[in-house]
């Protein structure tokens, strides 16, 4: 129970008296655990969710910046409702967890949608360079089919020449914003914005959005109900479904995103902490 003087406080800066009271008198709970070959810990709070709506934006967020400071903490994941107040240089959104496990994304849902795969016709809505570059090389073997639609379509020049030489597949680079309707039946979507590119995907596409623009799925649901869209993948790892932000913690240790020469080179990272695609779903 709070002071008394406290429960004579006015209104919003009672809240806020009392809030900061517990952190005073109760300091942050911390429980090691231990996940793929990282130690981390869990900090619980001393008040709920609904006892933010007494602080400002700005005081939550210096709040945040307070406890990591003070508890020494490099990586932070934090509740979905807290993810706002963070800067987003500090914000683990878990967009590494997908990409690394794009091939394996790909191939579930081809099964799971019973795409063969020399039916397999897949077009990348490229992002920067190295990013897309990444999940090429993860997933653009073996295929027949595959189109790479970018701002700058011709940094792909090289990689669709290399690509013909060496396996035999035509790549047709297209340029965006798009004007054409796609060939395609697996759309990977890895770039945020514009976000209208569904306008030209083929009927019935399989649509998986690594992007983390999550309007991008429900813009392409409101207007294309033919569309079969996925922004959520799943990761199991030591047994059991993981938050991916947890996992991109404890494997990248970084915030960072991607293409930005934070992507280690290993191809074995994935088989290393034995993980796997358990499902797929909606977000929104």
């Amino acid at each position: 129970m709070p002071p008394f003087f406290m429960r004579a406080v006015p209104g919003r800066w009672r809240e806020q008296a009392r809030c900061r009271w517990l952190m005073w008198k109760f300091p942050v709970a911390r429980e090691e655990f231990f996940l793929l070959s990282a130690w981390g810990e869990v900090i619980v709070l001393p008040f709920c969710s609904q006892d933010l709506a007494a602080f400002r934006r700005e005081e939550i967020t210096d709040m945040l910046h307070r406890i990591i400071l003070r508890e020494g903490v490099q990586n932070i994941v934090v509740e979905k409702e807290l993810e706002s107040y963070l800067e987003k240089g500090m914000r683990i959104d878990g967009r590494m967890l997908p990409l690394l496990m794009s091939g394996e994304i790909i191939r579930h849902v081809c099964r799971r949608h019973q795409i063969a795969r020399r039916e397999l016709a897949l077009v990348v809505i490229a992002s920067d360079y190295l990013e897309t570059k990444y999940v090429l090389d993860k997933i653009g073997h073996d295929i027949n089919r595959l189109t790479i639609v970018a701002q700058q379509p011709e940094e792909y020049e090289v990689y669709a020449r290399y690509a013909y030489e060496e396996e035999g597949l035509l790549v047709q680079v297209l340029p965006r914003p798009l004007r054409r309707e796609l060939y395609g039946n697996v759309v990977v979507e890895l770039a945020g914005e514009p976000a209208d590119d569904f306008q030209y995907y083929r009927p019935g596409s399989v649509v998986l959005n690594f992007s983390g623009n999550f309007y991008r799925t429900r813009d392409a649901l409101s207007k294309r109900r033919d569309l079969v869209c996925y922004n959520r993948f799943d990761i199991r790892a030591e047994g059991q479904v993981r938050d991916n932000r947890v996992l991109q913690a404890a494997i990248y240790k970084t915030s960072s995103r991607l293409g930005q020469g934070q992507l280690p080179r290993g191809e074995k990272l994935k088989e290393l902490y034995g993980l796997e695609v358990e499902k797929t779903g909606i977000e929104t």
